[in-house]
């Protein structure tokens, strides 16, 4: 008996030790440093991240996040910046809006994940939202993110034009167009600089000019291609529309060789246009067959939406494709909130009236530095594309250091204006002022 406690004593101090162990790897500069939360130096975060983090993305330099209200960020040193960028069009209602982080903990006090081996509540409650909402779509499937929306849509695009012939696989993007970053996506993705360091991508990919018909009637094939996915409004490329008349021919030519049209508003999307979505503009002589969606659908939280006609849904069948996190009841039921506030008549109008505000702003500063100004660029709402006669690098670090305010752009010479959908006149005052500032200091 004794023999037996001894040998089961030995096994937990040998299970013990080995825990123990593997605890007290030492990496020096890593696990012996300790970070202060409550310090107001931000270096050492920023050492720590150069250390651990890869280097994939240019941040801003010297700028440690520690949380948000409403329209504004709040560094470690304490200081207080206008978020005009909403996390690049994400946090449609701001940050930590009150009730949206009541709907947060209330859910998550109930459940927060289950898989797709189980039907949930919150999912299917935002699915009927997002249909009942549509005039042109039957089914949703739910992702993650915008690149994993566009992902799916190209296989569901493909799946339909694969069951009319074993050829029908090709796909058209668009000139600037930006689909994401997984591997699907980053081929329809037009800039070669994000795709050419990956070698070989998705076979069948051909680039149209947008807005230009003639281009897309040259590399359309009956037999060969499957899918045409554009975005209603360019997000990366400097915010260019495309137009009502191309709209319609595309339409056009898509019935005529049996090409299922995918519309991406992962950023225009979803009341960022002034209109709950943005194909909206065309949908009289444009009926899309799948529409992609992400970025502000749960106002800050990664989620993602691919809505579908009969036509797409019909092809798929249990395992064509699945996820694991998408649609989980947390993450939807946040969704749920956001896009039914956002749905509303009334906040829509808000968006449109604080959209139409900040562009007379702006043309008005354009009557005043026309040589600046080279261009604006808006189909409506908090979409705004300022371009200037120069590269704007210059103008967001001046933004952040000197006037507060968090400025993003849409290629070298354009700002990209994507507030928070709630922001405030006497905060769009305060942008159209810092860039009064700036063309006046540029100006001398």
């Amino acid at each position: 008996m004794l023999n037996r406690v001894s040998q089961q004593i030995t096994k937990i101090n040998r299970l013990n030790h080995v825990r123990y162990y593997s605890s007290t790897i030492v990496k020096n500069g890593i696990s012996d440093v300790k970070l202060n939360d409550q310090s107001k130096d931000s270096k050492s975060y920023i050492d720590m991240h150069d250390k651990v983090i890869m280097n994939t993305y240019g941040r801003v330099t010297d700028f440690v996040v520690t949380h948000g209200k409403g329209s504004y960020l709040y560094d470690m040193k304490g200081d207080k910046y206008l978020d005009f960028g909403a996390g690049i069009a994400v946090n449609a209602l701001g940050h930590s809006e009150d009730h949206w982080v009541e709907v947060l903990s209330s859910q998550a006090k109930k459940v927060t994940h289950l898989s797709n081996l189980y039907y949930n509540q919150p999912a299917i409650e935002l699915a009927q939202s997002l249909i009942s909402n549509s005039k042109q779509f039957d089914k949703v499937f739910f992702t993650n993110s915008g690149t994993e929306s566009n992902e799916a849509a190209l296989k569901f695009a493909k799946k339909y034009g694969i069951s009319k012939s074993p050829e029908k696989y090709e796909i058209i993007a668009f000139t600037q167009g930006f689909s994401g970053r997984s591997m699907g996506a980053l081929s329809c993705t037009y800039k070669q600089k994000y795709r050419e360091i990956y070698g070989p991508l998705l076979p069948g990919v051909h680039f149209a000019k947008y807005n230009d018909i003639e281009s897309v009637r040259k590399l359309v094939d009956k037999n060969k291609t499957a899918a045409i996915i554009i975005e209603p409004v360019q997000g990366e490329g400097g915010l260019e529309a495309a137009s009502v008349d191309f709209m319609k021919s595309l339409y056009e030519l898509c019935q005529q060789n049996d090409v299922v049209l995918i519309v991406d508003e992962v950023q225009c999307g979803i009341g960022r246009t002034g209109r709950l979505w943005a194909h909206e503009r065309f949908l009289d002589v444009c009926k899309p067959d799948i529409m992609t969606l992400a970025k502000p659908l749960a106002g800050g939280l990664p989620i993602g939406a691919v809505l579908v006609t009969d036509k797409i849904a019909n092809v798929m069948k249990p395992g064509d494709h699945g996820t694991t996190f998408g649609g989980g009841p947390l993450i939807t039921k946040v969704g749920g909130y956001v896009f039914n506030k956002i749905a509303q008549k009334e906040f829509l109008d808000s968006v449109n009236e604080k959209g139409k505000y900040l562009l007379n702003g702006l043309e008005t500063l354009q009557r005043k530095y026309p040589t600046i100004i080279k261009e604006l660029r808006s189909t409506g709402g908090l979409f705004i594309g300022l371009e200037l006669s120069h590269p704007v690098k210059d103008f967001i670090k001046q933004a952040h250091e000197k006037d507060k305010i968090l400025l993003i752009s849409a290629g070298d010479n354009t700002i990209r204006l994507c507030p928070p959908l709630n922001i405030s006149k006497d905060e769009i005052d305060q942008v159209l002022g810092c860039i009064e500032n700036y063309l006046q200091s540029y100006k001398q």
